[in-house]
């Protein structure tokens, strides 16, 4: 079970589609934050509907907003981030999107519209929270960086641009004088 779950089940979507609010709790968050190694998940909250989708499946339609902390790739300093994003996801039952098996007349459900393509219902149902957990981890800055912060490197990381480089061929040179 993940850190932060709403599962609905299709039996229970009405026709019209369905929809929720929800919001992490503090427990959920600090899951949620530990799950995504971030310093800290101040607030995550939104709207969902799910309504049915090509007579078997179901679209999810959310949006949420969050309030994270990451720490900064250069200075390891706490950086705020917030994010409102909303996505689309279709699922169908998993027959009907598992791999065709050769010689099998099974029918592969393409939607030319969606980016992404189905994905499996399990037990017949979506879990909202999960898909917002990833959409979340999706719209997160991957390289935070404080303002003003820059990468330095170390001073015996640079390079000495004066000092010749030695020759391969010198320890050669010294046996062919010998001679």
């Amino acid at each position: 079970m993940s850190e932060f779950s709403i599962v609905v089940a299709a039996g229970d979507v009405s026709p019209s589609g369905t929809e929720f609010r929800f919001e992490a709790d503090e427990k959920q968050r600090a899951a949620l934050a530990k799950r995504f190694d971030i310093i800290e998940l101040k607030s995550l909250k939104g709207t969902a509907k799910v309504k049915p989708w090509r007579r078997v499946g179901l679209a999810l339609e959310a949006r949420f907003t969050a309030e994270l902390v990451q720490a900064c790739v250069v200075t390891l300093e706490p950086v705020p981030e917030k994010l409102d994003e909303s996505f689309t996801l279709h699922f169908l039952p998993e027959e009907l999107i598992a791999p065709v098996t050769p010689g099998s007349e099974r029918e592969i459900v393409v939607d030319v519209g969606s980016d992404e393509p189905p994905e499996a219902l399990e037990n017949g149902s979506v879990d909202i929270g999960e898909a917002v957990a990833e959409q979340l981890s999706l719209a997160m800055d991957p390289y935070p960086k404080k303002p003003g912060a820059a990468f330095q490197p170390l001073a015996d990381e640079t390079p000495d641009v004066a000092a010749k480089p030695a020759n391969p061929f010198a320890a050669l040179e010294k046996l062919k004088k010998k001679d």
